[in-house]
């Protein structure tokens, strides 16, 4: 068998895309503009995130992605709040990914919302 006929040993490293705010940034004080992200990470977010990290290629998906300052920003608080890992892609784009993780989604399983369950859908650390 030649070399470039053999399988790779190399395991394929698949992306995983974790929205920033409401799942990593806690999310409880009021929009302030994409640059301020001013409050703590979610119980146990940066543990996660530096382990998983070591696992998948981590994009942060935040609608910051798209506007001045906001990939800086999210990154400047990963690390001040101590993520180690490589550093994430930041974007508000949908990149191609094994699991999208987000406080706002609804879970499609053959059956579409209604406009009433979509008026009602909160995220889960906001009060219904």
């Amino acid at each position: 068998m030649s070399a470039e006929s053999k399988p790779s040993t190399v395991p394929k490293r698949y992306t995983i895309a974790v929205d920033f705010d409401g799942v990593l940034h806690s999310y409880t004080s009021e929009w302030s503009g994409a640059e301020h992200c001013p409050d703590p990470p979610v119980e146990g977010a940066i543990d996660w995130l530096n382990t998983i990290s070591s696992k998948f290629d981590v994009v942060i998906h935040t609608t910051r992605g798209d506007q001045p300052g906001g990939n800086e920003a999210v990154v400047a608080w990963l690390r001040q709040h101590g993520y180690v890992g490589p550093e994430p892609l930041v974007t508000s784009r949908k990149v191609p990914a094994l699991i999208y993780i987000d406080d706002r989604a609804w879970r499609f399983e053959g059956t579409f919302p209604t406009a009433n369950e979509i008026h009602r859908a909160r995220p889960w650390n906001k009060e219904v």
